[in-house]
């Protein structure tokens, strides 16, 4: 994915002042970058398990996003945390949690 964020800055700004949405399976920020496109950052906690568990929740995560890439309108930054509860369902509850923050947020 070539619009991703990477910088440990842009994950704290939209921590601290990004809107927020909580979801059973994730947590989702976002907020207004100066871009044309939107830019998007996962993050798993090693509290939820070995390198195996989180690259699969991150897998799940890309997916659902990926899904409604070209409907997102563009110049967001969006930050997804995966929660516990994400380990033990399947992608059609990350994918529909997805869309219900996506909605919330208006950026479809």
């Amino acid at each position: 994915m070539k619009n991703t964020v990477k910088l440990n800055r842009e994950f704290t700004y939209a921590y601290r002042k990004g809107a927020k949405i909580v979801t059973g399976t994730l947590v989702f920020y976002w907020y207004k970058n100066r871009q044309s496109e939107s830019k998007l950052g996962l993050t798993v906690s090693t509290a939820l398990g070995g390198s195996v568990v989180r690259n699969r929740l991150k897998r799940l995560m890309r997916a659902a996003y990926s899904a409604r890439k070209d409907d997102i309108k563009g110049g967001y930054n969006i930050i997804i945390a995966a929660r516990a509860k994400m380990a033990r369902v399947k992608f059609s509850q990350v994918a529909a949690d997805m869309e219900y923050c996506l909605k919330k947020a208006e950026l479809i």
